[in-house]
């Protein structure tokens, strides 16, 4: 084998770099200058990564060894290790020394987190994150924080080559191929909700298309409201993100993003055609570049007109939402497949290893929300209020957020409110809190105060939000009744007609499944009435398949009649085709 040179080091560790594998870089790179102290291209490379600000800090850190713990570990180590190389000059021997220590001694924390750096360094992110996650698993009872900053390191090796299958920060793509036979998809973009066309990319050097004879669109979740729509800045909840990029060229159709997660919409109705389209599609996950970690907080479209001032206050909304509402929810490898959530709830009952990991994802996470070219995106987002969300810290212990500040109370701290001692605004604020963790019964504690007082603070809420729970703890009570009552008074206090259309499809469906279905069909009917053309037959279809789950196919075959009929007026081949073969399995 030939000793390498220190240009041939180099190259290898830019190869590493474009394999976002930068701790294999970094050693690449002081191999080099171990060959030769002076080599320029080495120490410019160095200074290149460690002034990279579009890298989060732990991917550009000097890691050490860490030493043994004890008496007996440094003896039995300065017998091992005797002789052989311990650091950057041969890390193959190095990686293979260690993780002799290891396995005689499985105990042994440090011996576990120097394999894990040595195979970090040598590029192999798949077996070093083992290493780490042993390491952590031994530190985490003793010794939080460094336990932290090891999972914290894991979190950086997740995305680099090799480790595809232990990464948490995809870029998700769905690729539709098609023959002069499926020539329809095409025409299928003609028909998708929400989708609108957007500049296509140009070529840097060029300045000419970047894919040649393509069409680029967003597809947004709902459309992103004008000037003239909005009677005020929008709640972070309202503001329309996309769910897909999709390009469309003569031979297929591509969709990505960073967040398949709003892909649920693809249950809705008028989405039918687009899902089975979808269905053929092939499928790739791709770990984001390290840069690009949090692409998804770039999935949000504000609506024109903001000032400045309102643009960053909605900015830093959304990023609480995301992190506070949203972000707990999804699962990661990094935490077992657990949730953060779940994680939280575990560290909280006494599990320090899921405590450790948790605060090494949540530390990564804040390592890319204060890059300073990320300032704007960020606006100062302080990442202690989600560790306070997940009981991580106490808020009396940090100046970081207001230990008075309800809306990111952990669930801890919420349960042991007493909802009656709280004002307008501050209910307001624990309602916003508890609604985040998905859970009706801390939730209904809050809305059904906010219900009995109506005070002014309601109305900078999502009146959906507070009255969906009130509605299902009434129907899990049996009383539909109490469920129509709620549904009736948020009608009068509904903000727009789309509010009041939302409404009138709970208590339309409140009503079809129990048991009236006459007086569901009336709603239904007015539902349909107030719809615009594009959208009546879906609303026909929605009413008539949810008469049909509730077992009455009498009703529901009046309405899917009605469908089709609206569904070919409009040209909706899609909706025209699923009524039309709903109603002959009815005729069967």
């Amino acid at each position: 084998m030939s000793t390498p040179t220190p240009l041939s080091l180099v190259h290898e560790g830019w190869n590493h770099m474009r394999l976002q594998r930068p701790l294999a870089a970094w050693a690449s790179w002081q191999r080099a200058l171990r060959i030769d102290p002076d080599d320029l291209p080495a120490r410019q490379a160095l200074a290149v990564l460690e002034s990279t600000a579009e890298l989060p800090v732990a991917a550009r850190s000097v890691y050490r060894f860490r030493t043994p713990a004890d008496e007996a570990r440094r003896r039995r180590w300065d017998v091992r290790l005797r002789g052989r190389q311990q650091g950057l000059d041969d890390l193959d021997d190095a990686a293979e020394a260690f993780a002799a220590l290891a396995d005689d001694d499985p105990a042994d924390e440090a011996a576990w987190y120097n394999t894990g750096l040595c195979l970090a360094w040598l590029g192999r992110n798949a077996e070093a994150i083992a290493a780490l996650d042993r390491a952590t698993t031994l530190l985490a009872p003793a010794d939080h924080e460094r336990a932290a900053a090891a999972w914290t390191l894991a979190e950086v090796l997740r995305l680099g080559a090799g480790a595809e299958a232990q990464a948490d920060d995809l870029r998700y793509v769905w690729i539709v191929e098609q023959t002069d036979a499926d020539a329809p998809l095409h025409g299928l973009l003609a028909r998708w909700p929400s989708l609108r066309p957007v500049a296509l990319p140009t070529d840097p050097l060029t300045g000419g298309k970047a894919i040649d004879d393509a069409q680029v669109f967003e597809w947004l979740d709902h459309p992103i409201s004008t000037p003239a729509q909005a009677t005020g800045p929008p709640r972070p909840e309202e503001v329309a993100r996309v769910l897909a990029t999709v390009i469309a060229t003569p031979g297929e159709v591509r969709l990505s993003t960073p967040d398949p997660a709003g892909l649920d919409a693809l249950s809705d109705p008028p989405l039918a055609e687009v899902a089975r389209a979808l269905r053929a599609a092939r499928k790739e996950a791709i770990p984001l570049p390290l840069a690009w970690a949090d692409a998804a907080l770039g999935t949000f479209r504000f609506p024109p007109g903001l000032n400045e001032a309102a643009l960053g206050v909605l900015t830093r909304g959304i990023v609480e939402r995301y992190f506070e509402t949203l972000w707990i929810h999804r699962p990661r490898h990094g935490l077992g497949d657990r949730t953060p959530l779940e994680a939280s709830r575990a560290a909280a009952a006494g599990d320090a290893v899921l405590g450790a990991k948790l605060e090494g994802v949540v530390r990564f996470r804040e390592q890319l929300g204060t890059r300073s070219t990320h300032a704007l995106l960020y606006q100062g987002y302080p990442f202690d209020r989600l560790r306070r969300r997940l009981g991580l810290i106490n808020p009396e212990s940090t100046g970081a957020v207001d230990a008075a500040d309800l809306t990111c109370q952990s669930e801890a701290e919420l349960d042991a409110l007493d909802v009656a001692q709280l004002d307008g605004e501050r209910l307001a604020d624990a309602f916003t809190a508890a609604f985040s963790f998905g859970d009706d019964a801390r939730t209904a504690r809050f809305a059904a105060e906010l219900a009995r007082r109506e005070p002014p603070s309601l109305a900078r809420l999502d009146l959906e939000a507070v009255v969906a729970p009130l509605v299902r703890a009434a129907l899990q009570d049996g009383d539909p009744e109490r469920a129509l009552e709620r549904l009736a008074r948020a009608t009068e206090l509904a903000r727009g007609d789309g509010q009041r259309r939302t409404f009138t499809t709970w208590s339309a469906e409140v009503l079809a499944r129990s048991g009236r279905p006459g007086a569901a069909l009336e709603a239904y009917r007015l539902i349909v009435a107030s719809a615009d053309a594009g959208t009546a037959a879906a609303a026909a279809l929605d009413g008539a398949e949810t008469l049909l789950d509730c077992g009455d196919p009498a009703t529901a075959a009046t309405l899917l009649d009605e469908a089709r009929s609206l569904a070919r007026a409009a040209g909706d081949r899609a909706i025209e085709s699923r009524a039309d073969a709903l109603l002959r399995t009815l005729e069967c």
